[in-house]
């Protein structure tokens, strides 16, 4: 959503304005700093035209949120719109928290147990709001779920490019399951119980928000969020929601073949039942496999398989452990290739195509999406080589350690050697003196020969001379592969890239 001009310059005391953040149906909100302690907040400025009827709603919201002792809790209010992407923030101060920013439309269901009255977001409104019904605070289930698919795939789910009262009339027969409903070309909708494509989610996940989204976009109220949860006694959709956002989903990218696969991991799985899962889905034997965090550290196979999941969000989203062939010095493919979309594909081999607002709109959406996927490839892969590199690096490391003990080894045995090798010569030559007129001893004059043939063999397996010059040599290759072009990012070709596409469709006004 564009946000309005700022008009620059306004001063409340020692408060100046820096941004407005958005207009709403009551006014303005902008962004104030402190000049003397910094602290930013964001101010609500009611419109002096309002009317008299939205200035008792707004002395309402300021009622209700006087009456909330607890900062960001309490009460039992129902938002109506709830949770359009514009009204939620995020922040990551150690963690993620997400908040409903926009409460103007709030009404206290302790007030009176149902709200008739019709106000709110008309393209997140849930369907009896239209029919000016009663309803509950599972109108607020599908406000978030219309969110949530949004931030998923782009779009609102059901016809999207239509009036709300206009798809209200084509949806209102959905089964219980679809969760999706478009229009082709022809004009005929279509309905879906699957997230249209493409997406960012894995296929865990998809399956997960499938189910979660079948809940909280049913049409009938009475049904909606699926009940309630024996024996917990809350809707079930809050309870899905839990065991989705408990998932520990690891994301392994295969460096043989750019291929992601993402595996759910069971509570105290083992690294070693991990490694058969990944041996079943890519051939490569569970003795080959070379497992790597993104700072090149391997995975303790003493540990459970949940290593590879850092701990909030990421640990489902987006964190990556790189796969490599430990049987392999080059992989060759086949790698596998991101495909464009059938919309996408179209317009490549018909640039010349004319197409529809409405759909120009999608091939663009997808066309961005496709460019920003090949950026998003491009950067997994290079932190796989980087990653790589690292633990190249802390092998180099640990080698070298080890050819300075072996050489230390190898000056120590050598003086041995010298000592033992003067010394039996010393005793031989003492015996050779005596056997004239002394003791002489055939049995012990073979075993001091013997020991001086095994001290010589000794000699020539502490002979570490070309093992120096092998290390030396892979050094020498290290470097070089620290020097290569490859080795040092280039994203800002890619980022270049795509900040072009968006800025060549943001000035065709798509």
């Amino acid at each position: 959503m564009d946000r309005p001009p700022v008009q620059q310059g306004t001063v409340c005391g020692s408060w100046d304005m820096k941004d407005r953040l958005g207009t709403g149906g009551f006014g303005n909100v902008c962004l104030y700093q402190n000049r003397d302690t910094g602290e930013l907040i964001a101010i609500k400025s009611c419109r002096l035209e309002l009317s008299s009827k939205n200035k008792d709603r707004w002395c309402q919201e300021i009622q209700i949120m006087k009456r909330r002792r607890v900062r960001g809790r309490g009460g039992d209010p129902t938002r109506r719109d709830a949770t359009r992407p514009e009204d939620e923030t995020r922040r990551d101060a150690g963690k993620v928290v997400h908040k409903i920013i926009d409460l103007g439309y709030a009404k206290d269901l302790d007030q009176g147990s149902l709200c008739t009255s019709f106000v709110g977001t008309l393209q997140y409104l849930a369907p009896e709001l239209f029919e000016n019904k009663p309803y509950t605070v599972t109108v607020d289930y599908w406000s978030f779920g219309t969110m949530i698919f949004e931030c998923i795939a782009g779009f609102r789910p059901f016809l999207h490019n239509m009036q709300p009262f206009t798809w209200h009339e084509k949806i209102k027969k959905k089964d219980p399951k679809h969760i999706y409903a478009y229009e082709e070309m022809s004009g005929e909708i279509r309905f879906s119980q699957h997230l249209p494509q493409p997406n960012n989610l894995c296929s865990i996940m998809v399956e997960q928000l499938e189910t979660w989204l079948q809940l909280v976009l049913n049409w009938d109220p009475q049904q909606r969020g699926g009940g309630l949860d024996n024996p917990s006694g809350r809707p079930q959709c809050f309870v899905l929601m839990d065991h989705i956002l408990n998932l520990k989903i690891v994301h392994i990218l295969n460096m043989t073949s750019a291929k992601i696969l993402s595996f759910l991991l069971q509570p105290d799985e083992s690294l070693h039942s991990l490694q058969s899962s990944i041996e079943r889905e890519t051939g490569i034997a569970t003795c080959n496999q070379e497992l790597l965090l993104e700072m090149g550290v391997s995975l303790d196979p003493r540990k459970p398989a949940s290593q590879c999941v850092i701990e909030g969000v990421r640990g489902w989203d987006s964190y990556m452990v790189y796969l490599f062939d430990k049987s392999k010095t080059a992989y060759e493919g086949p790698f596998q290739p991101r495909h464009l979309s059938e919309c996408v594909n179209y317009i490549v081999q018909d640039s010349k195509a004319l197409l529809p607002i409405l759909q120009l709109r999608k091939v663009w959406a997808e066309a961005v999406h496709y460019v920003s996927g090949l950026k998003e490839d491009y950067s997994r892969l290079f932190q796989g080589q980087r990653a790589a590199m690292l633990s190249l690096l802390r092998y180099n490391t640990n080698l070298t350690k080890m050819k300075n003990t072996m050489v230390s080894a190898s000056q120590q045995l050598e003086a041995k050697l010298q000592f033992f090798k003067k010394s039996i010569e010393i005793d031989l030559e003492r015996y050779s003196d005596q056997m004239a007129f002394g003791i002489s001893s055939e049995k012990m004059l073979r075993a001091w020969r013997e020991m001086e043939d095994r001290a010589v063999g000794c000699a020539k397996a502490g002979e570490i001379s070309f093992l120096d010059d092998q290390i030396m040599g892979l050094h020498t290759e290290i470097v070089e592969l620290q020097r290569s072009p490859y080795a040092r990012r280039q994203g800002d070709v890619m980022e270049l890239l795509k900040y072009r596409i968006f800025r060549t469709i943001r000035c065709t006004g798509l």
